[in-house]
């Protein structure tokens, strides 16, 4: 058995992906063993989110940095 470190977020997660009777390695490993996800089940889901916003700042940073192709 190991001990790992996770957010308190990712912590509130995994909670409200438990399902009864399910530890928090059962929730880990179904997630892990998932083949095909679907887009649409993340939809939502950074909304709000720090990460959102810095992802955004930088997409918005390459963009003036980056030079206009001519057609």
């Amino acid at each position: 058995m190991k001990n790992v470190t996770i957010s308190d977020e990712l912590y509130e997660n995994l909670t409200s992906m438990k399902q009864p009777g399910e530890s928090f390695s059962d929730v880990i490993t179904r997630l892990v063993h998932r083949r095909k996800v679907k887009l649409k089940t993340f939809y939502g889901n950074l909304k709000g989110s720090k990460f959102l916003d810095e992802l955004e700042s930088e997409v918005m940073r390459n963009r003036k940095e980056s030079k206009q192709r001519e057609l």
